[in-house]
């Protein structure tokens, strides 16, 4: 079980591919260009979060599927209980209480927390990419912009990654793929479009290591209204990492929510 949670921290967030050829373009404005992509998108800091917090449940019904689990181990599981918070600077925290555990779980329970924090956290750093900071390079940073048949593409080179994006007409990302010297990956978001701008409702990504590991997740994402923002309901992961399959869900509730 604590396997099939450690899961979540390698495939909840992955980075791309080698980029395609582009086609011959007319010069761009390169910071306008990016100011409007950057601006396309719905975001709680513009939207004036200043912090957020919740309660995250792990749905552990979904996540043992199939698994001969003991009733008193699934009754350890329920009282586990776990608190998120995240600022408008995209600083996430997972917080955990076992204090209803029995003594002799105690060590086992740590594990858990663990995996639990591995896998949401690297959950966030997705999510945050979309809805909290951006996708689009910083304003100022070094970059380059080229026109496609059918969009744009970014490209930027981070530390050791190179990291290309491309979009629709409209801005709407439809791949990011990263090569590294060990391994080249992919991200295609699912986005919906909305008069606030385009909101992450789901991804498809996938990472291929040099020695020929794969992890795939499939990510899917409900919202609800709080205090005027689009937040989290529930979210759904699909994975697969060395041919061995497990399922996520997390329901959040109990928000509270600090504007600017």
């Amino acid at each position: 079980m604590v396997a099939r949670i450690v899961i979540g921290a390698v495939c909840s967030i992955l980075v791309g591919a080698a980029p395609a050829l582009a086609i011959a373009q007319a010069d761009i404005d390169k910071g306008k260009t990016l100011l409007t992509a950057r601006s396309r998108y719905y975001n709680l800091r513009t939207a004036g979060l200043s912090e957020v917090r919740a309660a995250i449940q792990p749905n552990w019904d979904v996540l043992l599927e199939g698994a001969n689990t003991a009733l008193n181990a699934k009754s350890v599981l329920n009282n586990l209980h776990f608190w998120i918070s995240i600022d408008a600077a995209g600083n996430f925290q997972l917080s955990h209480d076992g204090k209803a555990v029995p003594a002799d779980q105690v060590a086992g329970v740590e594990n858990i927390f663990k995996g639990v924090n591995l896998s949401v956290t690297s959950f966030f750093r997705t999510w945050s990419l979309f809805v909290i900071t951006s996708p689009f390079p910083a304003p100022g940073s070094d970059y380059a912009i080229e026109r496609l048949a059918n969009g744009f593409r970014f490209s930027q080179r981070q530390n050791d990654l190179d990291v290309t994006m491309d979009t629709d007409n409209e801005f709407a990302v439809t791949e990011i793929r990263v090569v590294a010297a060990d391994r080249t990956s992919s991200l295609k978001p699912v986005l919906e479009k909305t008069p606030a701008g385009f909101v992450l409702t789901g991804y498809t990504a996938s990472a291929r290591r040099a020695d020929g590991t794969v992890t795939t997740v499939q990510a899917s994402l409900e919202y609800g209204t709080v205090s005027g923002l689009r937040l989290l309901n529930k979210v759904n992961l699909d994975t697969v990492f060395q041919g061995a399959t497990a399922k996520f869900e997390w329901v959040f509730s109990d928000y509270q929510v600090k504007m600017r």
